[in-house]
C-alpha cells in the first residue's frame, strides 16, 4: 500500500519517522480511531523503511534514460497506431518515477535526499515530473499519459493495467491517513471509483494486483457506508461492504489484508 501510511507524523513538519509493525500494534492500543490503526496495519510488514534506502545515481540515470526513450517513442508514434502503447509506456516510468520519489521522502523525514531532488528537477525540465500536494504529503502521480492511453486504446491488452494504475493512484491519494477523511474528492467521485474498482478487480490478471483492487473495492464500499449522505443509501452501502470484505477474506485469507477485512467487518456489524 502507499507509503503514506508507512508512520507516524506529518511530511511538511519534517517529524515523521517510519514504524514498525511493533510500533503500528502499540499504535493501535493508543489510537482512537480503529480505522486509522487497520490501514497502518495493513501498509507495513516487518521492515519499516530506513535510511539506507536511498535512491542512488545509478537509479536516477535508469529512471530518466527510460523518461527520455519513452518520450521520444510518444513524439515518433503518431500516425503509426502504436500512440496508446507509448503513452501506456511513458505512463509506467512516471508510475516508477513517482513511486520513488514518494519512498525516499518518506524514508527521510519528508525531505528528497539529493539524488532524488536531481531526479525531480531533471523530470521537471523534461515537463514530466509529479506535482507536490501539500494535502496529502506526497507527490500526486502525473496521470495525462496513461488517460491518454486509455483514450486513444481502450481495448488494447495494457488498458485494464492502465486503469489499475489510475485506480490505485486515485485511492491512496484521496486520503493522508485516515481513508474515511477525503481529500480531494466528493462522495460522487467515491461512487465512480467503486464502480470502476469492481470491474477493473474482477477483470486482472496478475493475482497481486487483482488482490490489490478488490481490497480498494471493498475498502470504498465501507467508505461509502460511512460517508453517504442519505441514510438508505448508507444501508445499501454498508450491506455491499459486508460482502465485498467477506468475500475478500475468503479469497485472500494469507494476506495481511485480510485481517483488516475481518475488523472492518467488526466496525459495520458483519463478523462472522
Amino acid at each position: 500500500m502507499t507509503d503514506a501510511l508507512l508512520g507516524s507524523g506529518s511530511y511538511r513538519t519534517g517529524k515523521w519517522r517510519p514504524i514498525s509493525r511493533r510500533g503500528v500494534i502499540a499504535f493501535c492500543a493508543r489510537t482512537s480511531s480503529l480505522v486509522l490503526a487497520l490501514f497502518l496495519l495493513c501498509a507495513v510488514d516487518d521492515r519499516p523503511l530506513a535510511a539506507h534506502e536511498t535512491i542512488d545515481a545509478d537509479r536516477v540515470n535508469q529512471i530518466l534514460a527510460a523518461a527520455d526513450q519513452a518520450a521520444a517513442n510518444v513524439k515518433t508514434a503518431a500516425g503509426l497506431g502504436t500512440e496508446g502503447e507509448t503513452r501506456f509506456a511513458l505512463g509506467l516510468v512516471l508510475v516508477d518515477a513517482t513511486e520513488t520519489l514518494n519512498r525516499d521522502l518518506a524514508a527521510h523525514s519528508g525531505r528528497l535526499t539529493f539524488n532524488a531532488e536531481h531526479l525531480l528537477k531533471s523530470l521537471a525540465q523534461r515537463d514530466l515530473a509529479p506535482r507536490f500536494d501539500e494535502a496529502i504529503g506526497r507527490y500526486r502521480l502525473p496521470r495525462t499519459p496513461l488517460e491518454e492511453a486509455l483514450r486513444l486504446s481502450p481495448a488494447a491488452p495494457f488498458a485494464v493495467r492502465a486503469r489499475f494504475l489510475l485506480l490505485k493512484a486515485g485511492f491512496y491519494e484521496s486520503f493522508v491517513l485516515d481513508p474515511f477523511q477525503l481529500v480531494g474528492i466528493g462522495f460522487d467521485d467515491l461512487a465512480r471509483e467503486i464502480a470502476e474498482a469492481e470491474t477493473v478487480s474482477a477483470a486482472l490478471k496478475n493475482t497481486e494486483d487483482a488482490e490489490e483492487a478488490a481490497f480498494i473495492h471493498a475498502i470504498d464500499l465501507a467508505r461509502a457506508a460511512r460517508l453517504a449522505p442519505q441514510t438508505e443509501a448508507a444501508r445499501s452501502y454498508a450491506d455491499r461492504a459486508r460482502m465485498a470484505l467477506n468475500a475478500f477474506a475468503e479469497a485472500y485469507p494469507e494476506s495481511m489484508r485480510a485481517a483488516a477485512a475481518g475488523m472492518i467487518l467488526k466496525g459495520l456489524g458483519g463478523a462472522k
